[in-house]
């Protein structure tokens, strides 16, 4: 077990190494910070309100069209490197991105007359939204080669490139952007930066790939499994569907359903700064992940007790005083964007405490999926997805994005309940027949 040789056998993972590894993210998520005042300065309010609704049906979009398969692919990928049996996953890995260009094209034909049909009401203009959704199957094929070159053994330049280095060059286009057009700078030459950053990005990670995967997955003969690997993607397809509406979403409904610009500028600056809450999550994740799925997989329910409460005392306990930071200094942070964005604060303290309160509630989750509830995950996510989204729009209507971000927050919480009574049974050792916590029952 990785966690026994690295930290010794029932060991939990040490406070420095948490520190090091949020470190690390804290400094990717303060980049992207960065980039969104720099975009929040160079456009008036409605205009940023406008991207940021497009960019978020994008991000949404750009999921979908990954079809799941930058979580599936680990499998295929490992199995041939460990059996030297590759047919399959050079098949897979020749076929994947015109699954992901076409699954693109499809996405297109389905939000593109949807958007036309609400245009009249829509903050975000046709030119607009053409321009952004460029980046849909970017934002996929993104994902799929920051999978791949984890597989193959090289996460850290992978992670380097994906988030940092989308970052810095997303930083440099918009100040040359804005040293070329001027006061002229508009959310098409926004669009433009990111989708020509975002291009640049997938061609480096395609280029890591060639160098570091095995000459096996590049030649030879490959076998085409469709309904195998269709039946392996679904589960994390769905999955990672739910989650991301469920993030995004409130950009759709400030975008077309309950259009404001101003609100959905507001929402998107306290949004974008309460990410910085989920440092912890994120660091806490490649941590203790690898950890709790031994700890489940051995049904070791004192290990993950203990496992849990690190967890709990490191990641909630950074992400408490994170949120006090916020509530102390969130309004001078939030000055940053521009006097306007003060009017934020609430929505900063509201959308801080559900992602404070989801990062850390988020180990139960694992427990569950890890305990064989992957299904049972799927539809509790799902049901929480459509109660949040009926939340948003009844909110919405009555407090506009404070509304909005009540409801998103409520639906996050509510879930991440629901994740930690579920798991509830594995940690209390009261386990079913055969070690599972009867999850699919």
């Amino acid at each position: 077990m990785r966690g026994e040789e690295d930290q010794g056998v029932g060991a939990a993972p040490s406070s420095r190494g948490f520190l090091v590894i949020a470190g690390q993210q804290l400094f990717g998520t303060i980049l992207a910070f960065v980039v969104w005042v720099l975009l929040a300065r160079m456009l008036p309010v409605s205009k940023f309100g406008e991207f940021n609704a497009a960019f978020g049906v994008a991000m949404m979009a750009g999921t979908l069209a990954n079809l799941g398969m930058a979580q599936y692919v680990t499998v295929p990928f490992r199995s041939a490197i460990s059996t030297g049996d590759f047919q399959a996953a050079r098949g897979l890995r020749r076929v994947v991105p015109w699954c992901i260009f076409g699954a693109a094209m499809i996405v297109y034909g389905l939000i593109v007359p949807a958007h036309v049909m609400l245009s009249d009401v829509s903050i975000v203009r046709d030119e607009t939204f053409a321009g952004i959704l460029v980046l849909l199957p970017l934002v996929g094929i993104m994902l799929y080669l920051v999978s791949t070159a984890n597989v193959h053994g090289a996460p850290g330049p992978a992670m380097f490139l994906s988030v940092p280095g989308l970052q810095i060059l997303i930083g440099v286009g918009l100040g040359a952007a804005w040293l070329i057009r001027g006061e002229r700078f508009d959310v098409l030459d926004a669009a433009v930066v990111w989708v020509t950053a975002m291009t640049v990005i997938c061609f480096a990670l395609w280029l890591l790939n060639l160098s570091v995967e095995a000459a096996d997955f590049k030649s030879g003969f490959g076998t085409l499994a469709w309904r195998s690997w269709a039946s392996g993607t679904l589960p994390f397809f769905l999955n990672g569907t739910v989650c991301v509406f469920l993030v995004q979403a409130p950009f759709l409904v400030l975008g077309w359903i309950q259009p404001s610009g101003r609100d959905a500028a507001m929402f998107a600056a306290a949004d974008r700064l309460a990410q910085l809450l989920a440092v912890a999550g994120l660091a806490g994740g490649a941590m203790f992940l690898p950890l709790i799925a031994d700890a489940v997989r051995a049904q070791d329910y004192r290990y993950c007790q203990r496992l849990v409460r690190r967890w709990i005392l490191l990641v909630g306990t950074t992400n408490l005083v994170g949120l006090v930071l916020l509530g102390f200094f969130g309004v001078y942070l939030l000055d940053l964007y521009g006097g306007e964005y003060r009017a934020a604060y609430p929505l900063l303290l509201v959308t801080g405490a559900s992602i404070g309160f989801a990062m850390t509630a988020s180990v139960f989750l694992s427990i569950v999926q890890y305990d064989g509830g992957g299904n049972w995950v799927i539809r509790t996510s799902l049901a929480w997805s459509v109660i949040g989204a009926g939340a948003m729009l009844v909110l919405g209507w009555k407090w506009q994005a404070m509304g909005v971000a009540v409801g998103q927050g409520g639906a996050f919480v509510g879930m991440n309940i629901a994740f930690a009574l579920k798991a509830r049974p594995f940690l209390s050792g009261a386990t079913s027949p055969g070690g599972r916590i009867g999850l699919d029952e």
